[in-house]
């Protein structure tokens, strides 16, 4: 069984029900204040490319790369968000697969930084990340507005 990643638009009614799983397991390991989650659809402040995991009939995870459109002589930030694969399919590669799409996508853009914001209670999350290659970092972009001690900020340099 393996899994194939496809690009594909915000509205997507399979991606839509999976960043509801992901919701639906991270509303209750944080306050409100602390829960990170976003629309996707909502964010019109920048560019959003989402990539959904295909194993036989069933999409069985997702991810999305945002790079953000700041005002003023801001850089750009490329960040990955709403990153999920459903528990029936973890531990076969899918969320690698995933955030490898993300990296090749931001290379062909010409960017270079990959940034995320993860829970302090997302240990195998964070453990992945690491493996793939990122670093903790401070807080970023919007972020730094009001640094949430129950984040994880981390960034990778993908060219």
């Amino acid at each position: 069984m393996s899994a194939q990643i496809f690009e594909t638009d915000a509205n997507h009614p399979h991606l839509t029900r999976l960043i509801a799983e992901l919701d639906a397991y991270q509303y209750p390991l944080y306050p409100p204040e602390s829960f990170q989650g976003i629309n996707v659809t909502a964010l019109d402040a920048g560019e959003i490319f989402c990539f959904m995991a295909r194993v036989d009939d069933d999409w069985a995870g997702c991810a999305c790369l945002y790079i953000s459109r700041p005002e003023g002589n801001e850089k750009p930030i490329a960040e990955m968000k709403r990153v999920y694969v459903n528990p029936l399919y973890r531990g076969q590669g899918i969320a690698s697969l995933l955030i490898d799409a993300m990296e090749s996508k931001l290379k062909t853009l010409g960017y270079r930084d990959l940034f995320l914001e993860t829970g302090v209670f997302q240990e195998k999350a964070i453990t992945l990340y690491e493996k793939l290659g990122y670093a903790r970092t401070e807080a970023f972009g919007d972020y730094c507005q009001a640094p949430d001690p129950l984040s994880v900020y981390m960034m990778k340099s993908v060219a």
